[in-house]
């Protein structure tokens, strides 16, 4: 079977307010979508899904800006009463993320990858992804191995001194000394998993699977309180177990909005 594209990056867009969202959200999706292009440039079999969750200021943008890409597809959806992270009577949230799985049937690319509309791919992500993927195939051959997922990534620098004043324990821990990254305020911090074989980030962002995998993103409710998943770990955790995965020890993503604390 033949492939368009090597990766289809999936973005979920609503561009309105709701619980803990970030500022300034049409600038960041701008930003983010403009992140993308600048991986395509590197790397041409690369492609961006966008689905409108029912956002008129999704829909208006894309339009005005990046409809003349053939490289991003559209996709505008009706979008439920309930917002991102609504809490019913009983204290459980509401995660969304239909419109990912709508975003999976109209891509084009052998592995599908998702993004958030306020976070930031590096320029080189498309390359540490499939250099990762064809070097382990190339090591094993007759393998097949079905996700992968990256154990680095990048944090702001006000993660730092919020990690060191938490009481939590923590699997990651920072890597580097904070850097300026192109395109972006602020300074930036490598992190890293301890133990990126035995704990993996299940971050919507850090998904990378084969086209045919069979899990499927579905709205769903979670009481994080008593210990439940919300929707990114439920759908990470179910696509690890369709078959063998690799990890990349490599960064691909700079998260941008912590809700609480950090906004850029």
């Amino acid at each position: 079977m033949s492939f368009k594209y090597d990766i289809s990056w999936i973005m979920q867009v609503y561009l309105g307010d709701y619980p803990g969202s970030r500022k300034d959200s049409d600038k960041k999706f701008i930003r983010a979508v403009k992140s993308f292009l600048a991986v395509h440039k590197n790397d041409p079999r690369t492609q961006l899904i966008i689905v409108s969750d029912g956002c008129e200021i999704t829909h208006k943008i894309y339009y005005e800006n990046f409809a003349k890409y053939d490289c991003i597809e559209y996709g505008f959806i009706s979008r439920p009463k309930m917002k991102m992270y609504d809490k019913k009577d009983d204290g459980s949230t509401f995660y969304r993320s239909l419109p990912r799985q709508v975003g999976r049937t109209i891509a084009e690319g052998f592995l599908h990858a998702f993004m958030d509309s306020d976070d930031f791919l590096l320029p080189t992500a498309a390359n540490i992804i499939k250099n990762h993927w064809n070097a382990i195939h190339k090591n094993n051959p007759g393998e097949e191995y079905m996700w992968a997922a990256c154990s680095e990534w990048y944090e702001n620098i006000a993660m730092v001194k919020w990690q060191a004043n938490s009481k939590r324990n923590y699997v990651f821990k920072d890597t580097s000394k904070p850097e300026k990254i192109k395109g972006l305020k602020s300074k930036w911090v490598r992190y890293a998993m301890d133990k990126p074989h035995v704990n993996v980030l299940s971050s919507t962002w850090n998904v990378f699977h084969r086209w045919d995998c069979k899990t499927k993103w579905a709205d769903m409710y979670s009481n994080r309180k008593k210990g439940e998943p919300s929707e990114d770990v439920v759908y990470a955790t179910s696509i690890r177990r369709e078959g063998k995965g690799l990890m990349i020890n490599d960064a691909i993503m700079v998260r941008c909005h912590y809700s609480g604390i950090w906004d850029y």
